[in-house]
């Protein structure tokens, strides 16, 4: 039997002592572990379940026993070796005075109340009884099994006197964490005499593991079930009422007079068995739903199999982390350059960085990784939009040339600017005042692209420099002041610029030889309908064709002569026609001449002088040491964040190490788009995959050699191996008479 228990934690204890270092690192902060919460009620019998599984005496009692999480730690030792305990809590900084050592388990029990006491106390609620930080708890003994369990407090639905109304929301809101996190699995504690149904735990537990994969039941406090209420258990206790993928183990823990009376854990696991096998009703039960051992067992093989599914997409995350962790890190910095040279070489670097960051996002190159993640910080790609809106802008001017009122209008503009042209010349002045008149249409398109692209230009700056300079605000305000100078200055620039297109283009000139072709075309375009609708007006069946040429030669030379004989109609016709060609080309011409406009003149100009009045800045400031420590000022909030990067980054890149050094198998594994959290495992009928990554552990930096890729030492398959092995040698004595006791097969009733 030593030899088969020494077996099972060789299984077990790799992979718990993988976890157990990854969580002791403080991985946990970023990641979540697998691991088992245990949950329940108030008086639920949590606690006394702990103390079955470890035999630690838990604080007992009614109401908010459990005042804090509790995480409790657990490795078998070898027969004959001494209870060694240690105790502390999660908070950082100097522990209590009452963490540290113990060497016995009653001493235990008091140091973990004490230290309740001491966090609680601790608390910035000062009428709290509750503290949301952990104890924490390392059980090294014989009777103890390898797992880690994390108490939670029970279920809180009103407040005692003297308790803040604010512990319900406290509790409720640490339970619902470790109910969210998929790689828990839920250890759900329900009173044997109450009604199932009526269970918070289980309904909690069913709204995020609807499939039940990661909820197990145990059944406490079954000497208290009421005369005929036992039908209804064994239906809980079969999985037949409230089923659970992993069922229900139904316990029965040492009493407080029992414990008062010094039973020992391994005589009330005797007395438990002796309990289930006498009771008219239990001892129908088979021997795997029955007693702790049966429920310490489910529970280190659900875990191992947990953790096993778990480490691929463990590693996968850990790499994507400290990718993100040193690519926030890269604008940071380390640390506050000291020295007069630091200071001097790192204001250089910044300006250099700076100045380049801006050309590139003004020029279009978005190599630079700041550049590549945001599209608010790519100037060209912002300013290719101002153009492109006001090219929409300037078309949508388009006078209607073929409406009838834009002739009427044309008509009597042309009368009343009527000079001394002779019949059938054209009236320049009537062409010269509509380009005038339309020319100022163009002008708030024009206006509201110079403004956006002003402001798009301050943005981009004032953003690029927080990029480049996050921790130092006065050096990333005196640098956009700069910046922000230049712009204003070229933004008055700039509308004097643009005023000088617009007198350009009131004063109409053109030798752009399309004008002419977009003449021909219209023409050619309405003699076009005009001749269709000749032909569509005249053509009749049995007409003569001497009938038809006289009725074309008739409408097509009313036309003619409307449209181009010496009349107002055909004044007003072909000056609408040179007036739309002028237009289409002016309007082209304007569009083209302010974009190159705001290149030239304000973006160029503004890139040009950045830099020389950057370095500029930067070579004065250097002669002047206070200047230069009042750059490097460093802001409280980066100098924090900057810390707790740096912190993260070293939690993460130690867990890796540790992870490549005790599961050396193991390969990252991206985890699937459609799940949160580690892949759902199936508990019942773990995959072959999950058992080849037997991770060895080096205690106490000791190699230990690998085992094989598919060898049952390395898993959840040398766990139940390693326990047949423990059953085989019953009835022969020692622990085979427990087994005698007990019954043989799991799946035999106790009789």
């Amino acid at each position: 039997s030593g030899k088969a228990m020494a077996a099972i934690a060789d299984a077990v204890r790799p992979w718990m002592d993988l976890i157990d270092t990854l969580r002791s690192q403080g991985i946990h902060r970023d990641l979540p572990l697998p691991q088992i919460a245990v949950m329940g009620d108030q008086s639920a019998g949590k606690s006394s379940v702990l103390e079955a599984i470890s035999g630690i005496p838990f604080p007992r009692g009614s109401g908010l026993v459990t005042r804090c999480p509790t995480q409790l730690t657990m490795k078998r030792m070898p027969p004959g070796s001494a209870f060694r305990a240690h105790v502390s809590v999660s908070t950082p900084g100097p522990p209590p005075t009452q963490a540290g050592y113990v060497s016995s388990p009653e001493e235990l029990a008091h140091r973990i109340e004490a230290l309740m006491e001491a966090l609680v106390a601790a608390s910035p609620d000062p009428g709290s009884s509750f503290a949301l930080e952990s104890v924490v708890v390392r059980v090294e003994a014989v009777g103890c099994p390898d797992l880690t369990l994390i108490d939670l407090p029970g279920i809180v639905r009103t407040s005692t006197a003297g308790q803040s109304t604010a512990v319900i929301g406290q509790v409720n809101a640490l339970i619902n964490h470790f109910l969210a996190q998929e790689r828990t699995i839920v250890l759900a504690v329900i009173p044997a005499n109450q009604d199932v149904a009526t269970i918070d735990i289980l309904e909690r537990a069913q709204r995020v593991d609807p499939e039940g994969v990661r909820t197990v039941g145990v059944l406490t406090k079954p000497d208290l079930v009421g005369p005929g209420s036992e039908p209804e258990v064994l239906s809980v206790l079969r999985n037949e009422r409230k089923p659970l993928k992993l069922g229900y183990v139904m316990v029965k823990c040492r009493s407080q007079r029992e414990l008062d009376e010094g039973l020992s854990p391994e005589e009330a696991r005797h007395q438990e068995m002796a309990y289930f096998r006498e009771h008219p009703d239990w001892r129908e039960c088979r021997r795997d739903v029955l007693g702790v051992r049966t429920l310490t067992e489910k529970l280190t093989t659900l875990l191992v199999e947990r953790i096993q599914l778990a480490l691929p997409i463990l590693k996968w995350e850990l790499q994507s982390q400290l990718e993100l962790v040193e690519r926030e890190l890269v604008p940071l910095g380390r640390n506050r350059p000291k020295s007069v040279q630091q200071q001097k070489d790192h204001l250089m670097r910044v300006v250099s960085d700076y100045c380049n960051l801006v050309r590139q996002s003004a020029r279009g190159f978005y190599g630079n990784a700041v550049l590549a993640e945001s599209e608010d910080l790519r100037l060209f790609g912002i300013c290719q939009q101002c153009y492109e809106e006001l090219k929409v802008a300037v078309v949508e001017s388009r006078p209607g040339f073929s409406d009838p009122r834009f002739h009427e209008q044309l008509a009597r503009d042309m009368t009343d600017l009527r000079g001394r042209e002779l019949a059938g010349f054209h009236n320049s002045q009537a062409f010269y005042n509509f380009v005038a008149q339309n020319v100022e249409s163009w002008r708030p398109a024009v206006v509201h692209c110079r403004n956006q692209v002003v402001h798009a230009s301050r943005s981009v700056c004032n953003e690029l420099v927080q990029r480049v300079v996050p921790s130092y605000p006065k050096l990333a305000a005196t640098m956009y002041q700069v910046a922000a100078g230049l712009i204003n200055d070229q933004s008055d620039a700039l509308a004097q610029r643009l005023e000088d297109v617009f007198v350009k283009e009131s004063d109409p000139f053109t030798t752009n030889e399309n004008m002419l072709e977009l003449i021909n075309q219209t023409r050619f375009r309405k003699f076009d309908r005009a001749l269709q609708h000749v032909m569509n007006s005249v053509a009749k069946p049995g007409d003569s064709q001497d009938s038809v040429e006289a009725q074309v030669i008739q409408t097509l030379g009313g036309w003619y002569m409307n449209t181009h004989g010496v009349n107002t109609t055909s004044r007003v016709e072909d000056m609408t026609i040179m007036i739309e060609a002028y237009w289409d080309v002016a309007t082209k011409r304007l569009v083209d001449n302010v974009c190159m406009t705001i290149e030239h003149d304000f973006l160029s100009q503004v890139l040009r002088r950045l830099e020389s009045e950057c370095f500029l800045l930067a070579t004065d400031v250097t002669r002047k040491q206070h200047d230069l420590d009042a750059l490097f000022s460093e802001d409280p909030l980066m100098q924090s964040k900057r810390r707790q990067l740096f912190e993260k980054k070293d939690r993460l890149a130690h867990a890796l190490a540790t992870l490549r050094s005790m599961a050396p198998n193991c390969v990252a594994e991206k985890p699937p788009e459609s799940e949160l959290g580690v892949a759902q495992p199936n508990f019942l009928h773990p995959t072959p995959e999950a058992s080849a990554l037997p991770p060895r552990v080096k205690p106490e930096n000791q190699p230990l050699p690998s085992a094989g890729a598919g060898g049952e030492e390395g898993g959840a398959r040398g766990v139940r191996a390693a326990r047949a092995a423990a059953d085989t040698p019953a009835r022969t004595g020692g622990d085979g008479q427990q087994q005698q006791e007990m019954g043989s097969a799991s799946a035999e009733p106790l009789e």
